[in-house]
């Protein structure tokens, strides 16, 4: 079993060095490195180095298009959108929003130069994070209007079903949603390899009361109508909750993919540790098989509440049994150097993953 994190921490390289043996001492195999839209205009060559420096401390570098262009998850800003105004996608209520379509030919343009960038600075895993259309509900829009209706969408949409894209959230808008991801990930994971570049993808769990969580849904529900009042439309909470794909079947099923996973973060959504990890891991587990791809699973290193450091053990227990050929913790040092998201106690629970991580190690040897 491969062991990984996520790192952001720093882009000076004497505490980027610091950092790599402190995550080599905790028992990683390899580093995501958040690679966003400000190292590609900015940090280029240090990127690089970091690349560099993290293949000497003996890790297998990652790279994550983290916050790029608004369709990939990540707490970093995308410059993007503000150059290319035509690529923003619409809502179903008018809106426009600065986040680029993953329609649009310019944001697929943009995404190959992502890759071509990747390449250049010695990557070797290309990290798709969490690819997915605008989410209001992150920003704290439960009205439950969704994306996209800009022209390319509409005409995509026409071009396939034979008629309008319609205003409510319909199975077909659904569906045209994920087919929409698909194909920008199948291109992407395609021109990656031809980059000589491997691909993982990451997909969040979808339809949680489907998969035997209904309080999450009834969460949701409640806080719409104490928004928007019993009128608020019937799809608005399925609008709400559908993040990136749900068909994880055909996600893996990409064909220059290497390694498939999920991250069912359960202290995010609220439920039980075991549970929770079981059925959306096992689900991931089932398309990776499948598909004879890799299986990545990750637990939560952020928010985890004071007390409950423990539950992670419980995370990657059942990522074990269930096969995972990879396990990643979101993020370096329990998200320390993010006061927003950091843990109540960070330095329990990067303890908690060292030690988890080695026995894994310990296991695969």
């Amino acid at each position: 079993m491969e062991t990984g994190v996520s790192y952001f921490s720093s882009r000076t390289l004497r505490h980027v060095r610091a950092d790599l043996a402190d995550i080599v001492e905790h028992g990683c195999t390899y580093v995501v490195h958040c690679f966003t839209e400000t190292d590609l205009a900015f940090y280029l060559d240090t990127v690089r180095e970091v690349v560099a420096a993290t293949r000497e401390a003996g890790l297998e570098p990652w790279l994550d298009p983290w916050g790029l262009a608004a369709v990939f998850s990540g707490e970093s800003f995308t410059r993007f959108p503000l150059e290319h105004p035509e690529t923003w996608q619409v809502l179903s209520d008018g809106r426009r929003v600065g986040a680029a379509c993953p329609n649009h030919p310019e944001t697929r343009r943009f995404l190959r130069r992502w890759v071509e960038a990747a390449a250049s600075v010695g990557g070797e895993v290309l990290f798709w994070d969490e690819p997915h259309f605008y989410v209001g509900l992150w920003g704290g829009d439960v009205s439950g209007a969704w994306a996209c209706r800009c022209d390319a969408c509409r005409a995509l949409f026409r071009e396939r079903h034979g008629e309008e894209m319609p205003l409510e959230f319909t199975p077909e808008v659904r569906a045209f949603r994920e087919s929409s991801l698909l194909e920008m990930l199948t291109e992407a994971c395609r021109f990656g390899r031809e980059k000589g570049l491997r691909n993982a993808l990451c997909l969040l769990p979808t339809d949680p009361g489907g998969h035997g969580f209904p309080q999450v849904e009834e969460r949701l529900r409640s806080l719409v109508q104490r928004r928007l009042g019993e009128g608020a439309p019937p799809s608005a909470v399925q609008a709400l909750l559908h993040v990136g794909v749900g068909d994880w079947d055909r996600a893996a099923a990409i064909p220059d993919l290497d390694v498939f996973g999920c991250d069912p973060y359960w202290y995010l959504f609220g439920v039980e540790a075991e549970p929770f990890m079981r059925v959306y891991g096992g689900k991931a587990a089932e398309a990776a098989r499948r598909h004879a791809r890799g299986l990545q699973l990750w637990v939560q290193a952020f928010r985890v509440p004071e007390g409950r450091e423990e539950e992670l053990r419980t995370g990657l227990r059942v990522a074990e049994e269930l096969g995972a050929t990879h396990v990643a913790a979101w993020s370096y040092e329990a998200t320390a150097s993010m006061s927003q998201i950091r843990c109540a106690r960070p330095d329990v629970v990067w303890r908690v993953l060292g030690k988890e991580f080695r026995r894994l190690r310990a296991g695969a040897l």
